[in-house]
């Protein structure tokens, strides 16, 4: 968080006289004054205020001695605050760096892992196994598994040559690069000059960019998720006919749309399977609203659907209005509870990804909020990190989303004990986003089958990853239940897991403790973090609202405990455990990378990948030359 600065200046002239004679000086004085960022309305961004400490448990002990004393926190209370950055006393600390690696080695202090640091490093798994799924199930030919190009092709051979569904499969499939005799010409055209028409379809984005298979498998998946209107399914006939007639390609069609649903989220609209087993005569809308489908209309493989774009549906029925903020009416109705972010049975990955990040606008939802005071400042800060990290979630989801040890006997008298904090306090996003990459392990067993996991392997945009996308996903899950289990430990807090996730608590634990010592020179951490992804196109003024983030730069970290919420120490086991005094309490400071997000309006016709995204980036040297330049 950032301060602004205004700069004042006085003249003053001043009189001297001496024996010699006299003469006249002018002194220029400049002050500058620092502005807080106002609050928004909707932002719950005031002091927590202390109302009692938790429960103490005398068995809950750290397993960090401090010269010589045990420590227990069980009873303690920890404040965290960030300071606001003066930007000319802390023009370091705001410098933009395009990953967390550079970030952390010019930092010249050590960085405490944050929040959005350990995401980046998920984030690049994730994009990797994204587009390893998408190639995998684009085009695989295993033996009892159908990729979606051998379906659409299959599809299309049972359709009639010169219908208008065998001139859309034709269309799809070209995207593809196969060639197939559709003799509709002018529903091949009809179907290609809609689609050529949106940017948006045609120029992949994100990871999709990375070679010419994804490429095409964004080009494709696009065309196929195009929605059609109740009034304009006539011609889907053909289509139904093959696969009532065909219950092996039916069962196909089914998995297809299964497993979309398990890796992204459940769809948007209905699909052509849904029509199937329904009279010529339904009613469609009626079956929208009572299956709570936001979007009124039929596709074949459609987009999922997740709570923004629900949310920008209702809000602007007619279209955004010209200050729109869909992130401030996102933030506004998660905390008044309008949007529930809860996984529900149609949930996929995505919604439990978003689920991990409630806390860091809510954080009274958090198993931790007993332990935790929050300043404004640093509310501020998590308000940031949920923009950032949604963000990133949304540009992977791009296409297919709308312990303890005993201290010694004898020890000296304890001075001061301030908060050690091994990564930023986030107990529940870390346990959250484990669960989320254990659901995606499971579905993955379904949808892929453990075989096949144990040789596919991720992707970068150079090339592979080096390991396989099972061992790499058990470790995702392992690292995340780690930084839970010490994110718990920092805070006094007892861990709060299911019996079958206490099976390997101790090799979690060992796992993130030896990340959190190495992370510095984890190459995902030096990979290019910055993003941006379009979120709702402004019909009227032609411009597409994006999300961004445009850098990595640092904040400064304050925990600090509380003088009636304090931790209590012992000299040896027999002896009581004691209260620190407030003389004895003091504070920390810690770095932390964060990422600077901005929401941008482009025009239309400036869909941007990656790459070009980050030359603007590169070329400007504050966020707001960064914002002023694309939106030029």
């Amino acid at each position: 968080m950032r301060l602004t600065s205004v700069r004042r200046t006085w003249s003053a002239l001043t009189v001297v006289v001496t024996l010699a004679g006299c003469w006249d000086r002018t002194v220029t004085i400049e002050r500058t004054d620092y502005q807080v960022p106002p609050a928004n309305s909707s932002d719950d961004l005031t002091d927590d205020v202390f109302e009692r400490a938790p429960e103490f448990d005398p068995e809950r002990i750290d397993s960090r001695p401090v010269e010589g004393w045990t420590v227990n926190l069980s009873a303690a209370v920890t404040t965290l605050d960030v300071d606001l950055l003066k930007p000319d006393h802390d023009a370091k600390l705001l410098k933009l760096y395009a990953n967390y690696q550079d970030a952390v080695q010019n930092a010249g202090f050590r960085v405490l892992p944050s929040v959005n640091l350990i995401d980046g490093k998920a984030k690049q798994f994730d994009d990797g196994l994204y587009a390893a799924l998408e190639q995998h199930w684009f085009q695989s030919h295993a033996e009892g598994f159908t990729g979606d190009l051998d379906f659409y092709q299959e599809l299309f051979s049972n359709v009639p040559a010169d219908s208008r569904a065998a001139a859309f499969l034709s269309v799809g499939l070209e995207l593809a690069g196969i060639e197939v005799a559709a003799s509709n010409a002018a529903g091949r055209a009809e179907f290609k000059r809609e689609f050529d028409q949106d940017l948006l379809n045609t120029k992949p984005i994100g990871f999709y960019a990375w070679n010419t298979k994804l490429q095409r498998v964004y080009r494709t998946g696009r065309f196929f998720q195009r929605n059609f209107a109740f009034g304009d399914t006539a011609w889907m006939s053909p289509i139904l006919d093959a696969l009532r007639n065909d219950a092996r390609l039916q069962a196909t069609y089914r998995q297809i749309l299964s497993r979309w649903s398990r890796l992204s989220n459940a769809p948007a609209c209905l699909t052509i399977l849904d029509l199937v087993d329904l009279p010529p005569q339904a009613d469609l809308s009626e079956i929208c609203r009572v299956r709570n489908l936001s979007v009124r209309a039929v596709a074949l493989i459609p987009a999922g659907t997740n709570r923004e774009s629900e949310l920008v549906r209702r809000l602007f029925p007619r279209g955004l209005s010209s200050d729109a903020d869909i992130m401030r009416e996102l933030v506004r109705a998660i905390r008044s509870g309008t949007i529930d972010l809860t996984p529900t049975e149609r949930s996929g990955w995505y919604d439990h990804q978003v689920y991990a990040l409630e806390t860091l606008l809510v954080p009274r939802r958090g198993e931790e909020s007993d332990r935790l005071l929050l300043t404004a400042n640093y509310k501020r800060r998590t308000l940031e990190a949920f923009q950032a990290l949604m963000t990133k979630r949304k540009e992977t989801h791009v296409l297919r989303s709308e312990s303890g040890v005993k201290a010694a006997a004898s020890a000296r008298p304890l001075e001061h004990l301030a908060p050690r904090l091994r990564l930023e306090p986030a107990p529940t996003y870390f346990l959250r986003m484990a669960r989320s990459y254990r659901f995606l392990a499971r579905a993955l067993q379904e949808f892929v089958g453990e075989s096949t996991l144990a040789e596919l392997h991720g992707l970068t945009e150079q090339g592979p990853r080096g390991k396989t996308l099972s061992s790499e996903l058990a470790e995702m899950e392992q690292l995340f239940y780690g930084c839970y289990l010490l994110s718990a430990e920092d805070l006094g807090m007892a861990p709060n897991l299911t019996s079958e996730e206490q099976t390997g608590e101790g090799d979690c634990r060992a796992a993130a403790e030896k990340w959190l010592e190495e992370f510095s020179n984890d190459p995902d951490l030096a990979v290019d973090t910055r993003v941006i992804v379009p979120v709702a196109n402004d019909l009227t003024s032609k411009k597409m609202l994006s999300w961004a983030t445009i850098g990595v730069r640092f904040a400064r970290l304050k925990a600090s405990y509380h003088r009636d919420g304090p931790p209590r120490v012992r000299a040896a086991e027999t002896d009581e455990w004691k209260a620190l005094t407030v003389d004895q309490l003091e504070s920390a400071t810690y770095l932390i990378p964060v990422d600077e997000f901005v929401s941008v309006r482009l025009p239309r016709s400036q869909i941007l990948t990656r790459a070009e995204f980050r030359s603007v980036c590169n070329q400007q040297d504050s966020r707001e030359n960064v914002i002023e330049q694309l939106q030029r």
